[in-house]
């Protein structure tokens, strides 16, 4: 078993490979973001959670529409704000985006060619986070047979709302300003929500419920790395780690979320 050193601003804490999702095992497209870059180094890491743990909310709003009910056998699904998973005997933070917030000042890079997904299944949306450089293609996909319709109101680019009445069809969207958390809703299922986040530059990543995370490709340099999570329930102790990356390096870092003190 090897064993991964996590770097926080106050303290340093030690992490068997259970820490990690097991060797071999590939990633998520939505927790891998970076570059091809064979002189470029990678980070990667884990966001953890401690303290009390939110008690799942079940969207009990599904049960009264027939057909959303009729997508699950059992239990309706939770409400997807906070997404607590695990990593071994860690507790681990589902949906939060991890970036490179410093360091790339006036660096240019190519768009990526490929889309990323944000599907609708379930009368849900998946994932619920996703992440685009500013120019790439967002691929909308309704996998239901039902009506669903995509709203979003922007504060930097451009709003819009349209239906999506046909089981596999798809639209395309295109952001032209970086902007984070861009909501989309649904008018036809008001519980659906997810979160697009707009990037100007292609080092980040998403995490999935295990936790982990990697970018890969990024050019040596000194950089800061900062994450961010949708809900104002969550804090990072630390929400910025500064990294000192060498070419074809790897350096694994760790952040952790807690429940947010609210002053009385």
């Amino acid at each position: 078993m090897k064993t991964f050193s996590f770097v926080l601003f106050s303290i340093l804490i030690l992490f068997s490979s259970g820490a990690f999702a097991e060797q071999g095992q590939s990633l998520s497209p939505y927790n891998v973001g970076g570059i091809e870059n064979a002189d470029g180094g990678t980070i990667s890491g884990i966001v953890l959670f401690k303290g009390e743990k939110p008690a799942p909310q079940p969207i009990k709003e599904i049960g009264g529409n027939a057909f959303c009910k009729h997508c699950y056998s059992g239990d309706v699904p939770n409400n997807d704000t906070v997404v607590i998973g695990h990593n071994g005997s860690n507790d681990t933070v589902a949906n939060v985006l991890v970036y490179v917030s410093k360091g790339l000042e006036g660096k240019p890079f190519k768009t990526p060619d490929h889309s990323v997904l944000l599907d609708q299944v379930g009368c849900m949306y998946q994932p619920h986070v996703v992440a685009v450089m500013v120019g790439q293609t967002l691929e909308i996909r309704n996998s239901d047979a039902t009506l669903h319709n995509v709203m979003c109101t922007p504060s930097h680019n451009t709003p819009f709302n349209f239906g999506m009445p046909s089981k596999d069809q798809v639209m395309e969207r295109v952001f032209r300003q970086p902007e984070f958390k861009m909501n989309f809703r649904c008018f036809m299922h008001p519980w659906m929500s997810a979160y697009v986040h707009v990037l100007r530059n292609p080092f980040f990543a998403v995490t999935q419920s295990d936790g982990t995370f990697k970018i890969t490709g990024l050019p040596g340099g000194e950089y800061t790395i900062t994450v961010l999570h949708e809900s104002s329930t969550l804090e990072a102790e630390a929400q910025d780690i500064s990294v000192k990356l060498e070419p074809r390096q790897t350096k694994q870092i760790s952040f952790t979320y807690k429940p947010k003190t609210i002053a009385k």
